[in-house]
């Protein structure tokens, strides 16, 4: 069943609130879309931004694994289930879902950059390297996003050393 023009203006409402750190406003607006298509990707990516927002992380965690199931090939789905459960659990059971991520999609950068940091975190400077170099020959722009990332601190610190 797809989303009514009615469900869809609720959807957009909620990721404008979302988007804007309005988290309560952002999940109103998303119950007020009909009970039925709750599931549907479109809404379930809006919630797991409210959840984020909302350091719900063991519902983000929930929310984050139905999208991996349903689209296993959809790289943002594992970042986020493994986000959530690094801060619901550990750092080494997020690596574990990035790890299983990379296995499905090789050539995703962004996986390999998730997994620098961490592996960043964990004191495992020489397999963050190698994950790091790897992601910037996959996509030169992860370059920017290392030179702000506080998880590749550890890194940047033992270069300078």
């Amino acid at each position: 069943m797809p989303l009514t023009a009615d469900d869809q203006r609720h959807l957009t409402a909620a990721d404008g609130y979302a988007e804007l750190g309005m988290y309560l406003d952002a999940n109103a607006e998303l119950e007020e879309i009909d009970a039925e298509v709750r599931h549907v990707a479109e809404v379930l990516t809006v919630r797991v931004s409210i959840y984020a927002g909302l350091e719900k992380w063991e519902l983000m965690r929930t929310v984050a694994g139905r999208l991996a199931a349903h689209d296993p090939d959809n790289a943002q789905w594992a970042i986020s289930l493994a986000y959530a459960t690094r801060r619901a659990q550990s750092i080494e059971a997020a690596k574990r879902i990035l790890l299983e991520a990379v296995e499905r999609l090789p050539e995703e950068p962004i996986l390999h950059y998730n997994l620098a940091c961490y592996e960043c975190q964990l004191g495992e400077l020489e397999v963050a390297k190698a994950r790091l170099a790897h992601a910037f020959e996959l996509e030169p722009k992860c370059r920017l996003m290392a030179l702000d990332d506080d998880d590749l601190a550890p890194l940047w610190d033992s270069l300078a050393g």
